[in-house]
């Protein structure tokens, strides 16, 4: 017998995407893009003849999630009946006082993972899911403890028959991206060890499909940042009841996320320095529908202090000149001056730079050092005439 499985983590419903540009209109937009993500992922799992859809966590933003939300939720979960709806709460839709999970109705087709530790769901005959729920946003315990292998490890599990997977929203320990939240922690190795055939996770936006260690990360199914590249949707997961495992990767993404690179050198005006960055912008984004697409846009090159780049109107520029949905642009240039030579002129400019210097020297701080680097930088672009961008 094959038991199959859509999984799908980190839909992040009514995110804001203000950091990434997306504002108004294209906000609402995004949002909705995310609505559409989940109702093409049911009619994916409806294709596919799958037994349930497995979510694990973040399929929502607790604090902004509210009634409208909840209902789409319990409409959209009840019109995907007979197939079972498994929901495991990450640390953004934690099983707090007031939370959407608590107040919806769910239909008869929705369980509910509401303990702190994995607890079993026999979803068929012969096939169990464990899962749980995070109930603070912040949880740092590790979701493989208890459950199926108990406190002691895989010995409790060898005595049970039957197929076992592990539900849950946390971060395996030896493959965290930097900057990545430690909620849940947990190593690959324990997913064997603690006799689980397959752990089925969410909380890395990046997908994952890593059978040896038995791990599953589908990864966010619309990019929610600008690192967060296609391909992305959901995994269908196929499971005999020997153990076999088999999974298929879906693409359904509608929405493109890209972070590029513009060499500035040779630019000395905000309209060439348009029209560079929205050449970079098209031959990055060729063949993508532009109104889906955002884009991070890096300057990096050196350019002279006379260039000060107003970012906001350069961005409103090349969203023009090209028909993006959003760009954001960060200014990492160097300019093209010799300071020891400038702080040796007997000007109010060198006068500046021997005191900028001086600053940069004493400064005891990576952060107080990148300050006056800008304050440096600023001040010689007045200096020199040009309108001051701050970056």
């Amino acid at each position: 017998m094959t038991y199959r499985l859509l999984h799908l983590a980190d839909l992040h419903l009514d995110r804001p995407f203000a950091q990434m540009g997306c504002h108004g209109e294209l906000a609402r937009r995004r949002r909705q893009g995310l609505r559409d993500a989940l109702r093409r992922a049911g009619e994916a799992a409806q294709e596919h003849d799958c037994d349930a859809v497995t979510i694990a966590g973040d399929l929502f933003e607790h604090e902004r999630a509210g009634a409208d939300t909840a209902q789409f939720l319990v409409e959209t979960f009840a019109a995907w009946q007979p197939m079972r709806v498994l929901l495991a709460p990450g640390n953004h839709d934690p099983l707090v006082p007031g939370s959407l999970y608590l107040r919806a109705r769910w239909p008869a087709n929705v369980h509910l993972f509401e303990g702190a530790r994995l607890e079993p769901f026999e979803l068929a005959d012969g096939l169990t899911v464990w899962g749980l729920g995070h109930h603070e946003p912040a949880w740092t315990g590790n979701p493989l403890e208890g459950g199926l292998g108990g406190d002691a490890g895989g010995r409790r599990a060898r005595s049970r028959d039957g197929i076992h997977l592990a539900l849950f929203h946390g971060a395996e320990t030896g493959s965290r991206p930097a900057g990545k939240g430690v909620h849940g922690p947990f190593a690959a190795a324990e997913i064997r060890e603690r006799g689980y055939h397959l752990a089925l996770c969410g909380h890395y936006h990046a997908r994952r499909i890593d059978l040896g260690t038995r791990l599953i990360y589908p990864g966010s199914p619309e990019p929610l940042a600008f690192d967060e590249s296609e391909p992305r949707g959901p995994v269908v997961v196929e499971i005999t009841n020997r153990g076999d495992v088999r999974c298929v990767a879906l693409v359904t993404n509608r929405w493109h996320a890209r972070i590029i690179e513009c060499p500035m050198d040779g630019v000395t005006s905000l309209t060439t320095t348009v029209d560079r960055v929205s050449a970079e912008v098209l031959a990055a984004t060729a063949g993508l529908p532009l109104e889906r697409t955002t884009l991070r846009v890096d300057l990096v090159g050196t350019v002279p202090p006379s260039l000060g780049v107003d970012l906001f109107d350069c961005e409103s520029a090349v969203r023009d000149a090209t028909g993006v949905a959003a760009v954001r642009i960060r200014d990492l240039t160097t300019h093209e001056t010799d300071l020891e030579t400038l702080a040796q002129e007997g000007t109010t400019r060198g006068a500046f730079v021997r005191v900028a210097l001086a600053e940069m020297t004493a400064a005891d701080s990576p952060a107080a050092k990148s300050v006056l680097s800008d304050a440096l930088r600023y001040g010689l672009e007045a200096f020199a005439g040009g309108e001051v961008g701050l970056r």
